[in-house]
């Protein structure tokens, strides 16, 4: 996973305190938005607060409800998610965000870093690495007693 270095510096330290880590899932598709919307219900410590569709509505959405963690798509129509990454992290509060990805290449992953995530997961790979990338950015959320991450 390719970690900025807020994260490394504790960045995300008021959303930790914040238990549970508010979550907003950025992606076109309807299967990966109910994988991705299952897969937080199965991990403690994470409430999913909403969902968009594109990356306008993606940006939106994450102003509107100020979460703590986006799991950003990087193929969405209107705008990609490199760009709403850097308009999402252009703004205060900045809150996490981990690129999922069908396309999981190395330029992929050098230009998701360049946009500003904090995280990259391949989608192919996102049961098995994502609760691990998100433990990376939250740890504390991975020490609560009863967690499954």
């Amino acid at each position: 996973m390719t970690m900025n270095r807020k994260v490394q510096d504790g960045a995300y330290e008021a959303a930790v305190r914040s238990w549970p880590v508010r979550t907003v899932v950025v992606d076109d598709s309807p299967t990966a938005l109910k994988a991705l919307s299952l897969l937080l219900e199965r991990e403690n410590g994470f409430q999913l607060v909403g969902t968009a569709t594109d990356g306008y509505h993606g940006v939106r959405r994450v102003i509107e409800l100020q979460p703590d963690l986006v799991l950003m798509d990087l193929r969405l129509p209107g705008m990609n998610g490199f760009e709403a990454t850097r308009r999402i992290k252009a703004r205060s509060p900045v809150p996490a965000v981990v690129m999922v990805a069908e396309d999981d290449t190395p330029e992929c992953r050098a230009a998701a870093s360049a946009s500003g995530t904090d995280g990259f997961v391949g989608k192919q790979q996102m049961f098995t690495r994502l609760p691990a990338a998100i433990r990376d950015l939250f740890p504390t959320v991975g020490n609560m007693k009863g967690t499954k991450l």
